[in-house]
């Protein structure tokens, strides 16, 4: 035994000594693993559970339509008008979440709520510190197999059928991506309740990306759309995404009446004012390693994974020495996480660049990083808005924005072309760096980038009535065609009633009488 446990040994002493090679195998596999193991849960869930499950969910919704029949035929009265209005938000995506459809989501909420609406929130996860009894973590869900930090719904669930089919609802925004906008937006034109859909990820370019197997990325895709965006496109009343190209790219052009731009913004925190006079100075030396002001600093926040395109920026900046590298002369800071961490982390490590990578950051301690940077840089395509964009520009911060159709919308009137740069072209990308690095600061002073959450939840309340307005319609149709058949089983159920009573109290006494008459 001995021979062979200094075998075990010297073979672990090799291992400890490939050092971070293998631990980023180890990590690799272990991801790699977990993935598979919840994709596995993923598709057992959709096979095996989802259907009975949902019709379970179309049982408890007509259950609660014959309740609410039962109440109006009673006389109690329901659906009543009041001042405010009462939303229903349906999304897979609401803090703990760091991600930008949940930042959005949750500032919606919070600023509606304020106006005085009633907006009751169903969604997989929320934060217990911020939960209220109009919030309702309920929607089944199973952990997403290509970000295991978020959760899929994969079912409405029975409370979410209950409100859906017993509460009256002015209109129900339903956040997309989802795999039960087939049911909500089903029983919600059964009722003729206004539904606002919400687009915000470009479903093909990400499902190539993280399903390279054809077939069954093809496949994906015919039953998201099936379950998904067929029934937006039929049922919903209003399409939006961030922008209107990626709108008429996702759902079809010749939808162009009912599509709209989802209004955005951010926090009143990212702004171009420091906490404290010795803001800049501290966070330079603490969080980025920089302890002069000539150092120059290239900020990209952002969550890492293949599709972000984030190691395009390497070629641009200078090694250090022995490396090779580009003109840029700056440190690299990156605040996010993500899969392609220690893959960056290890390329950035090989070409000599001097890079911090900061992990998950706090979305309340970004502007600090924003205003202590020089400049900010996004390599990403895929982006339906881009929230960090906008997050940079408020706090002062020049942006460093590609070209591609969804930022040409946004940002085209707003930032100089000299901040723009096309994808690839590394020389292109180190004039635009140089150029902000250079009174970009002092552009943003003089013209200022201002859009807030309070601002785009109004915009928002408009699309809502827009809605509203547009179904007002069919819904007095049917308004009056459920008060006319409430009126017709009043009489039903009075005439079996009277005649039940008279049948079984005054009938055999009136024949009685009749025959004596009749003799």
């Amino acid at each position: 035994a001995r021979p062979e446990g200094r075998a075990m040994s010297s073979s672990f002493d090799d291992d400890r000594k490939k050092g971070p090679g293998r631990d980023l195998a180890c990590w690799m596999g272990a991801k790699i693993a977990a993935l598979r193991t919840h994709y596995v849960v993923l598709l057992v869930f959709t096979v095996i559970v989802y259907f009975p499950r949902l019709c379970l969910s179309y049982l408890v919704f007509f259950i609660a339509q014959a309740l609410r029949l039962i109440a109006r035929i009673s006389g109690v009265q329901t659906n009543r008008p009041v001042a405010n209005r009462r939303i229903l938000i349906i999304t897979d995506y609401m803090p703990p979440q760091t991600h930008g459809i949940a930042i959005r989501c949750h500032a919606y909420v919070k600023h509606m709520r304020s106006m005085g609406h009633e907006v009751v929130v169903f969604c997989t996860a929320y934060e217990a510190s911020r939960e209220t009894s109009f919030d309702n973590p309920n929607i089944p869900a199973v952990v997403n197999p290509f970000n295991l930090k978020n959760r899929i719904g994969y079912n409405p669930g029975v409370k979410l059928a209950w409100f859906l089919g017993a509460h009256s609802w002015d209109v129900v925004h339903l956040v997309y991506p989802s795999l039960i906008g087939g049911f909500v937006l089903s029983v919600c034109s059964w009722r003729r309740i206004p539904v606002y859909c919400s687009h915000h990820v470009e479903m093909a370019m990400f499902a190539h990306e993280h399903v390279p197997f054809a077939p069954v990325c093809n496949f994906g895709m015919f039953m998201y759309n099936l379950i998904g965006k067929w029934p937006a496109m039929r049922w919903g009343t209003l399409n939006s995404a961030p922008t209107l190209c990626f709108a008429r790219d996702h759902l079809g052009k010749e939808y162009e009446d009912r599509l709209r731009r989802v209004p955005s913004g951010t926090h009143e925190v990212f702004t171009s004012q420091p906490d404290d006079p010795n803001e800049r100075r501290d966070v330079r030396s603490k969080r980025f390693g920089v302890t002069d002001d000539k150092t120059k600093v290239v900020l990209m926040v952002q969550r890492l994974s293949g599709e972000k395109g984030t190691e395009r920026i390497f070629p641009a900046l200078r090694a250090q020495e022995g490396g090779d590298g580009g003109s840029v002369d700056a440190v690299l800071v990156v605040a996010g996480d993500g899969p392609s961490k220690a893959s960056l982390e290890a390329e950035a490590k090989r070409r000599k660049i001097r890079a911090v990578f900061l992990g998950n950051v706090p979305h309340h301690e970004l502007p600090r990083l924003y205003r202590a940077a020089d400049c900010w840089v996004t390599m990403s395509l895929s982006e339906t808005f881009g929230l960090t964009t906008l997050e940079a520009l408020m706090c002062g911060c020049p942006a460093i924005i590609p070209y591609c159709d969804v930022f040409n919308e946004i940002w085209d009137e707003r930032v100089p072309k000299t901040w723009r740069y096309h994808v690839g072209n590394v020389p292109e990308l180190e004039k635009a760096i140089a150029a902000a690095q250079d009174g970009g600061r002092e552009w943003l002073a003089a013209h200022p980038v201002r859009m807030t959450w309070k601002g785009a939840s109004e915009e928002l309340l408009a699309h809502y009535e827009e809605c509203i307005k547009m179904s007002s319609k069919d819904r007095q149709t049917l308004r009056d065609f459920v008060a006319f058949m409430d009126h017709c089983f009043r009489v039903a159920i009075c005439s079996v009633c009277a005649t039940w009573v008279l049948m079984r109290y005054y009938y055999k006494p009136l024949m009685r009488f009749l025959k004596q008459f009749s003799a």
